[in-house]
């Protein structure tokens, strides 16, 4: 049944603005506390995600948690998808965390049902005192945490006092009804306004103030609930562009959970909806409240996760069959640089920090391989695998370090002090490596942008330098595996002949710019890139320094320059 009202006089800019206005404030204000909470946990909150969710159950709490502090589930699953990206957590542990997250976004919603807004301003006030008078920097974070959050219901409040008015208009308050006779326009209209706004809590704070005041009937109200957490997904299906075939599926996993449970719970929205209206009867005597939202919301994520924690290996079955292909990139098991052997067998702890020493240079030799690939062809999987494997040797780099660090610290032997330097000095090379292939992506990435041509003779020229340097890292992460002087020579050997090539395609390069009929056009680039492939062979010549020591082997030259 339609509302009927009588003619409502409204200043429409100052209701339009105060709406847009209030809009602004409350999302500024989420993203403020959101952003000042994570830059206060710095970050740990990477790595207790990372070190805490070796299960999903663990998953499960670790994502409510999170979610809960930084107020933001979209937050959360773009943090996840990023550890996916880099390698550091399986998909199952992903699926757990993002499950977890849509119960903790719920906080919102209770802090939203909560009486604060008449402290709103007061509120903002000492945040505003902790930012420009305190000069330590975590009271100026903690300020911003304050600020973001009165800066949240602030602008819910004029949002709110602007409905109110508008909802007086016959049109208006028509059209909000009618999502209780059509539920699934709810569900339309909250996938929508949510997907724009990138926040499921924008969305169900309008809601809130909607319901309290009686303009959406509490079955369409739940409906529109139901659509934010399809419209949330769409954070976590931009996190994932660009990334490995384990980010797509974890964004595919959380679209899933999100429009599964939603469609489910539309097939039994009158039923839930009459548990939802016994709750408010219960504890406000019918009256709409804000918190009955988060009542429906707390129950509909409840009861979907406790569903998907027994699916969660259907889930990944579902998610692998829609996202084909393998990945391409080596899993590097840094859980294995165990603390408890450091004390124990230091020797062993030394042999382990080894074999991820070894898989760090094993997934650098794959990154030159998707550098080779990459300048002959502009291919984007290629270019994103080198993106990948970037993320990860900076995150191994930092572990490994740390950990041969503490192995020092216990009692190693003269032989066992020189390979725990010899492995601190290596991972640096190979990190290295990774950026020297970092940039030589970015100089093709480029030509490919603005149509640089390389000359059939650059190319061949290339082909020719990229198989020594193949050849040399194979022989580099040999040599590092066996600590064998006649494969360590190899590289010396090797290294050499890249110089010379380097020297020689250089020059052959300027001879080609002098040449008016040819038709290279690449300029500098040409020059940075061969630098940065020379750089690649000084770091290989370094790892295998220490296993020569001072004994060096001939080997005949047998390159045709």
């Amino acid at each position: 049944m339609y509302l009927l009202a009588d003619t409502v006089n409204i200043d429409w800019q100052v209701t339009i603005f105060a709406i847009v206005g209030g809009l602004g404030i409350f999302l500024y204000g989420i993203n403020l506390m959101g952003d000042s909470l994570k830059a206060l946990a710095g970050n740990k909150l990477k790595i207790i995600i990372e070190k805490t969710t070796n299960t999903p159950l663990k998953g499960i709490l670790v994502g409510i948690v999170i979610t809960g502090l930084i107020q933001s589930s979209s937050g959360t699953t773009a943090l996840t998808v990023g550890l996916v990206r880099a390698g550091l957590m399986t998909l199952p542990q992903a699926i757990g965390v993002i499950i977890g997250a849509n119960i903790g976004t719920t906080v919102t919603s209770f802090l939203l049902g909560l009486p604060i807004k008449e402290y709103a301003l007061p509120i903002m006030a000492v945040g505003s005192f902790f930012i420009f008078f305190l000069q330590t920097k975590k009271y100026k974070q903690f300020g911003g945490v304050l600020l973001g959050f009165g800066m949240l219901f602030f602008g819910l409040d004029i949002m709110g006092d602007s409905l109110k008015d508008l909802v007086k208009l016959p049109e208006f308050a028509n059209a909000l009804m009618s999502v209780g006779d059509i539920p699934i326009l709810g569900l339309i209209v909250g996938s929508v306004s949510t997907a724009i706004v990138q926040s499921s809590s924008a969305t169900i704070g309008i809601l809130q103030g909607l319901y309290s005041t009686g303009s959406v009937p509490l079955i369409g109200a739940i409906a529109i609930l139901f659509g934010s957490n399809i419209g949330t997904t769409v954070t976590a299906v931009f996190a994932s562009i660009g990334g490995s075939v384990a980010a797509r599926r974890t964004a595919a996993a959380h679209v899933l959970f999100n429009v599964i449970g939603s469609v489910a719970f539309m097939l039994v929205l009158k039923p839930y909806t009459q548990a939802i209206q016994w709750i408010e009867n219960r504890f406000y005597d019918g009256e709409p409240a804000e918190m009955t939202i988060f009542f429906a919301h707390f129950g509909f994520n409840l009861i979907n996760t406790i569903i998907f924690f027994f699916l969660i290996n259907q889930l990944v079955w579902l998610v692998t069959k829609m996202i084909k292909g393998d990945e391409f990139i080596i899993e590097v098991n840094v859980d294995s640089l165990q603390n408890h052997l450091i004390v124990e067998a230091p020797i062993l702890a030394l042999e382990s920090a080894k074999l991820v020493v070894l898989n760090m240079g094993l997934i650098t030799q794959q990154m030159f391989a998707s550098v080779v690939e990459y300048s002959f062809e502009n291919k984007k999987r290629a270019l994103e695998n080198g993106e990948q494997i970037e993320e990860m040797l900076d995150t191994i780099d930092k572990k490994v370090h740390d950990y041969l660090v503490k192995i020092a610290q216990f009692g190693l032997d003269e032989d066992a002090s020189q390979l725990q330097a010899s492995y601190v000095d290596t991972i640096r090379d190979f990190e290295r490596i990774g950026d020297h292939c970092t940039n030589i992506f970015e100089f093709f990435e480029h030509r490919y942008d603005n149509k640089m041509v390389l000359s059939e003779d650059a190319k061949s020229e290339l082909t020719k330098l990229y198989d020594v340097v193949s050849e040399t890292i194979k022989y580099t992460l040999e040599a590092f595996e066996t600590q064998s002087k006649e494969i360590a020579q190899k590289v010396i050997v090797r290294e050499d002949i890249i110089d010379r090539l380097v020297i020689k395609n250089r020059k052959r390069h300027i001879q080609r710019l002098n040449d008016k009929n040819s038709s290279e056009n690449i300029d500098g680039f040409y020059v940075d890139i061969l630098s940065n492939i020379e750089r690649i062979g000084d770091h290989c010549n370094n790892v295998v320094i220490n296993i020569l020591q001072d004994k060096y082997y001939n080997e005949e030259l047998d390159y045709d320059f």
